[in-house]
């Protein structure tokens, strides 16, 4: 199967999508903040490199998710004006041809409400158990994603990658026939080496 994949955040969506969300939920529920404690250690020990993202994003989510519905937050959040003014318009005038895979480090609960307002079906990113929190899995970045999408298509080849950050998404990039990195809304070729 041939695909188009794109990244999200810096991407498609201008910014980081998961800290505007964590920061749209705190605002509507500042309880959150309770779980300060836990979340400052986990940013201090992924800081310290002790722990890496899957677990920081864990503790995270998991005083999220004890204080709120996290589903119906990701939908209030792309419900926002201020939220839809960030995906990029550059992306209504990309082909269509071939079946277009949203590939983010961002949750999939979170993500799906965008993919949904850009006519993308198919979405691969960081899976989170809404009702604890807990990351399941992996977080989905550079060879997570590469694994993810052979999970879910099998045979496939990507046409063409889209990203922000040749380095994180290198694994992507070089698998990929052509490579566009965006800077601004503004798409470049990326030439491999």
């Amino acid at each position: 199967m041939l695909i188009d994949v794109y990244d999200f955040d810096g991407t498609i969506y201008d910014g980081d999508s998961t800290a505007d969300f964590v920061l749209f939920a705190i605002r509507r529920h500042p309880n959150v903040l309770l779980g300060l404690p836990r979340i400052a250690r986990a940013a201090l020990a992924l800081s310290r490199k002790k722990i890496g993202l899957t677990e920081f994003k864990s503790a995270l989510f998991a005083e999220m998710a004890e204080r709120m519905d996290m589903k119906t937050e990701a939908g209030l959040f792309w419900l926002s004006p201020k939220t839809r003014a960030k995906l990029g318009a550059w992306f209504d005038k990309t082909p269509r041809d071939l079946p277009i895979v949203l590939c983010s480090a961002s949750p999939e609960f979170e993500i799906c409400h965008a993919a949904k307002l850009l006519g993308i079906k198919t979405v691969i990113g960081t899976r989170v158990d809404t009702a604890t929190g807990e990351l399941v899995g992996k977080n989905c970045k550079a060879e997570e994603k590469l694994r993810r999408l052979a999970e879910k298509f099998g045979e496939y080849e990507i046409r063409a990658m889209y990203t922000d950050d040749a380095k994180a998404d290198g694994p992507l990039l070089a698998a990929a026939r052509e490579g566009y990195i965006l800077t601004h809304g503004k798409v470049a070729p990326f030439k491999k080496q």
